[in-house]
């Protein structure tokens, strides 16, 4: 097997495979979207929320946040907690809230892009017995963020984009096949691709141990 590669960046890389089969490719391929494991927002507890969104709906927008740290410092049963509070402005107007306001109970553990919108907080002017007064939204949270696998959730995949297409090189009639890859931002995209090969790699080696002994003991 060959592997060139096209254009590679921090969160994107392109690269070519020849001389190995497609349903290897595609093998890696789901490695990287379900079995690399990263960090993520499992659990959201609502304290407080009078915005214009459901508790399930700011939930689900700060599940969706990716979060940036070295995921083999944690292990399956650990936990962080990141808390998030605002209000709307004292006079009337309105104040956007974004991932960087999370606080995180590990510094090693951060939103991955700072200006993802979470949610627009209005603070409205009303009127009550001739006695003027603004009227302020809050928020305000606790969420839980655990080591996770694609597998078993969409909010754990560490790629936006892993894709791969059979192309012609220019060298000779050998086809090849192309890899794009994109990484969320909460893992490097080589450490996303490396680990994906890794994990492929040690499912092999499980597969041929527990060949090996089933014929071992069918001899007996």
């Amino acid at each position: 097997m060959e592997v060139k590669i096209i254009e590679r960046r921090e969160q994107e890389v392109k690269f070519m495979l020849s001389g190995m089969k497609s349903r290897f490719a595609n093998a890696l391929r789901r490695a990287m979207i379900a079995e690399v494991p990263k960090l993520a927002i499992d659990e959201v507890e609502i304290h407080e929320n009078t915005s214009l969104l459901y508790d399930e709906q700011l939930a689900l927008r700060i599940a969706l946040i990716p979060l940036k740290t070295d995921q083999r410092s944690y292990s399956a049963d650990e936990r962080v907690s990141l808390t998030l509070t605002a209000i709307s402005p004292e006079r009337e107007g309105y104040t956007m809230v974004y991932s960087k306001e999370l606080i995180s109970s590990d510094p090693n553990v951060e939103p991955a892009f700072v200006n993802i919108p979470v949610v627009k907080l209005i603070s409205a002017e009303r009127e009550i017995g001739g006695i003027k007064s603004i009227e302020r939204q809050k928020i305000s949270l606790e969420a839980i963020a655990k080591l996770g696998r694609g597998k078993e959730h969409a909010k754990w995949q560490p790629v936006t984009v892993c894709s791969c297409r059979e192309v012609l090189e220019k060298e000779g009639p050998e086809k090849a096949l192309l890899f794009t890859v994109e990484s969320d931002g909460s893992l490097p995209v080589d450490e996303i691709v490396i680990d994906a090969a890794r994990i492929l790699h040690a499912k092999c080696e499980r597969l041929v141990e527990e060949l090996t002994a089933c014929q071992t003991m069918s001899i007996k």
